[in-house]
């Protein structure tokens, strides 16, 4: 998605850490929107039960997001363990022997977060929910066009699209910490690749540790990705509807409902996009 189609969206969720990447999203974002568009900004921080540390940093630009965007910036804590553990933090010694590598511990991580990022944004009629993940960092297997492509495919069951603005937009760290600066936001400090802003820290994460220092990382194969994460989706949708109805909600009403505001804000992009290119919107009529 371009800068313009990403300003129509009226509200948003963002896997969010508190670092430079995920603070750099909703302020680009939000300053972005057009006047008429400007929604609810939901920050989603995940916690889990095996060696994530200081998670509470993770709120010490929310104070500032607000301060420049608005108290539309909500941010909340979720302990995703429970769901972790159903996708696969109990099977990791199954899964890496199943699909050939231990990058199955980060990437049913990430599914989990996505487990509750869906349920959230049906819960309150969000579309939309961005990733943070930053170029240079495409090889990681969170990031890389695979797993982001099918993710996309499965968000979109729920009336969710799914993208991550920093690669879209080609914006790299330089850019990120400009943008904080100049709302006088403490970006951190960072060595190479690495950015230590304010985040949380995982114990299980120091398994990338070598590829900060040497460049040295595991490799995913694409196919093996694939199948992991074809596999665990039946069990995400699942979840999702056990989260929801768990709430006294009705799964099936929210994702009608959900898939309609999507099919709108999908003819919104589309004139945006016609706009751009000089033409009619697919599926309108010229007198």
């Amino acid at each position: 998605m371009a800068l313009d189609e990403y300003a129509v969206l009226e509200n948003f969720s963002v896997l969010y850490s508190g670092g430079l990447d995920s603070c750099a999203v909703p302020l680009i974002l939000g300053e972005n929107q057009r006047p008429d568009h400007k929604g609810g900004i939901h920050l989603l921080t995940f916690k889990h039960r095996y060696g994530a540390l200081f998670n509470e940093w993770s709120r010490k630009h929310t104070p500032e997001l607000q301060r420049v965007l608005g108290l539309r910036v909500q941010h909340h804590l979720i302990d995703h363990t429970t769901e972790w553990n159903a996708i696969g933090a109990k099977r990791l010694i199954q899964d890496s022997i199943q699909y050939g590598g231990h990058w199955t511990l980060c990437l049913g991580c990430q599914e989990a977060m996505a487990t509750h990022a869906i349920a959230y944004n049906l819960e309150r009629g969000i579309t939309n929910t961005l990733i943070c993940s930053s170029v240079g960092g495409e090889y990681a297997v969170m990031s890389m066009p695979v797993t982001r492509d099918l993710n996309t495919e499965f968000y979109a069951r729920f009336g969710i699209r799914y993208n991550a603005p920093l690669l879209d937009l080609g914006i790299g760290k330089p850019e990120e910490r400009a943008v904080l600066r100049k709302h006088g936001i403490e970006p951190g400090w960072g060595a190479r690749r690495s950015h230590q802003g304010f985040q949380p820290i995982c114990l299980l994460g120091f398994q990338h540790g070598l590829d900060i220092v040497f460049d040295m990382h595991t490799t995913y194969p694409p196919d093996r990705v694939e199948r992991f994460l074809r596999d665990k989706f039946v069990v995400m949708e699942k979840l999702v509807r056990t989260l929801l109805s768990a709430r006294g909600l009705d799964p099936d009403a929210l994702i009608a409902a959900n898939l309609e505001r999507y099919s709108a804000e999908e003819a919104k992009l589309a004139q945006v996009r016609a706009a751009r290119s000089g033409g009619p919107a697919l599926g309108s009529t010229t007198s």
